[in-house]
């Protein structure tokens, strides 16, 4: 049995797995600071608080159940910026992957040292990885700065705090903007340009397979748990969301429909992202790539819509379906919060045609979704003409629960689509690579051998594509994308 960790935006999740489904879980929610335009920060301490809140609910009723634990895997949300000084204290309040402050400090620093990052480390570098709160750091809070001795990403802190070791794996540190994808180390001469010297420790590189150690005495007692329970390397949570839907292997295209949407698929090999700015050519959490595009405004834009229209996430099908493909002219540009995909970080949103007669609730419903699709879409294009081939879409996140939006993604993508049974990717995927750690300690063991057995899909869910909409999808598309690319040039 082993448990899967899910540190995401809005809170922890924790599961407890055996052989493939989950027995028990608990949640506990986060607090962000959010005082400042483009602020995004929340407590690392809270994080290991709910933690292990949710490990003990998980356990409610069942605790019997504890000596059988062998392993935990953590998920973690990507590019979030830990500090620690030399007494491994917390220096300051983390910054989230979201927080869009250092967009102008990371463009400066850009230009001002010539760097091409695709060069240096083999990745594009948007304003959410983590070298841009880095920065930002050095430059509105420079006490803070000059006190750092670990830098550490959201997992990689949780990871310390139950054993001690200060480590990262591959695929959570290619978003940092330090980590060279290609060769799997750290890009010195990077950090040296931005002030961090031999006084900042550097963390031990792990592989993916690979136990970062057994669970500190005093989390081991606060649990009840064996000392000898193991963590493994752990993740990003679009890389463990990944090994949660079976995305170990080429193939498949993963869709997570959250607060953002991210489309990632499996390479055996790095992705050249040189003519490709929005695309994130990640390290995988299994030793290998995960290729990603990245949009905002996902769920949230949605919803949004869902409270100014008086509405609740029960009546969304039903609302939806009330309007026809295209919203009768009205089109959303759903950047809310500023956009990603394309990336321009100060564009806000709009709802454009509107007229007397399609101004209503139905068809501004229908025109963001179809916004937040069809921008999902572009990503996916993405992906492809970066040569990534896939055949299948799963899609995760909280909007697979919509049956009209995953028809409409399925539509719009002119592929099959299919959800998991398990609505919990990134914790599984956590649960999973502990399992895989264990396994490897006594034998080699592939990750798809283990992943392939354990993984069911929700038969209820899946669905393909149906010719006659796909055909005005692609109408659409095409007026849809002008839009966009015409709309943002003013936020450049």
């Amino acid at each position: 049995m082993y448990i899967g960790i899910d540190c995401g935006t809005q809170g922890t999740k924790a599961i407890l797995w055996q052989d493939g489904a989950i027995i028990g879980q608990g949640y506990t929610a986060h607090n962000t600071l959010m005082t400042n335009p483009g602020q995004r920060e929340q407590s690392p301490e809270s994080w290991l608080d709910a933690l292990l809140s949710s490990i003990e609910l998980a356990f409610k009723g069942i605790e019997d159940k504890k000596s059988a634990i062998k392993g935990i895997g953590i998920s973690g949300q990507q590019h979030g910026l830990v500090l620690l000084d030399k007494n491994d204290q917390i220096i300051r309040d983390a910054l989230l992957w979201c927080d869009t402050r250092p967009h102008q400090v990371l463009a400066e620093f850009k230009q001002s040292n010539d760097i091409n990052f695709v060069e240096s480390i083999g990745v594009q570098v948007p304003v959410a990885f983590t070298i841009g709160k880095l920065l930002w750091v050095k430059q509105h809070d420079p006490d803070s700065f000059r006190r750092i001795r670990k830098i550490l990403l959201p997992h990689d802190y949780l990871n310390w705090a139950l054993t001690g070791r200060y480590a990262i794996e591959p695929g959570d540190a290619s978003g940092t903007g330090w980590f060279d994808t290609r060769t799997k180390t750290i890009n010195e001469q990077l950090l040296s340009l931005i002030g961090i010297e031999g006084d900042v420790e550097r963390p031990e590189i792990l592989r993916s397979h690979d136990v970062v150690g057994t669970l500190r005495p005093v989390i081991a007692n606060r649990l009840g748990l064996n000392k000898n329970v193991i963590v493994s390397a752990g993740g990003g949570d679009n890389m463990m969301a990944a090994i949660g839907t079976g995305n170990v292997s080429t193939g498949q295209l993963t869709i997570s429909l959250g607060t953002s949407g991210t489309l990632f698929s499996h390479c055996t090999h790095q992705v050249d992202s040189h003519h490709f700015p929005d695309l994130n050519a990640f390290c995988s959490s299994t030793n290998g790539y995960l290729p990603l595009a990245s949009t905002m405004n996902v769920t949230t834009a949605n919803n949004q819509i869902l409270n100014l229209i008086n509405q609740n996430i029960s009546e969304f099908d039903l609302t939806l379906n009330s309007s026809p493909i295209g919203a009768n002219g009205l089109q959303c540009m759903p950047f809310f919060n500023g956009a990603r995909l394309p990336n321009v970080p100060n564009a806000n949103g709009a709802i454009l045609n509107i007229t007397a007669t399609n101004f209503s609730p139905e068809n501004l419903l229908r025109a963001t979704v179809e916004g937040v699709t069809l921008n999902l879409q572009r990503g996916a294009n993405i992906l492809r003409e970066a040569e990534v081939k896939f055949d299948s879409v799963c899609v995760i996140g909280g909007g697979a629960n919509s049956d009209s939006w995953r028809q409409m993604i399925s539509d719009v993508m002119n592929v099959p689509l299919w959800s998991p049974a398990s609505t919990e990717a990134a914790a599984v995927g956590g649960a999973i690579q502990a399992c895989w750690a264990y396994e490897n300690m006594y034998q080699a063991t592939e990750i798809s051998t283990i992943s392939q057995d354990v993984i069911e899909k929700d038969k209820e869910k899946s669905v393909t594509p149906d010719l006659r909409r796909v055909e005005k999808y692609q109408q659409l598309a095409e007026h849809y994308h002008e839009s966009v690319d015409q709309y943002v040039t003013q936020f450049r």
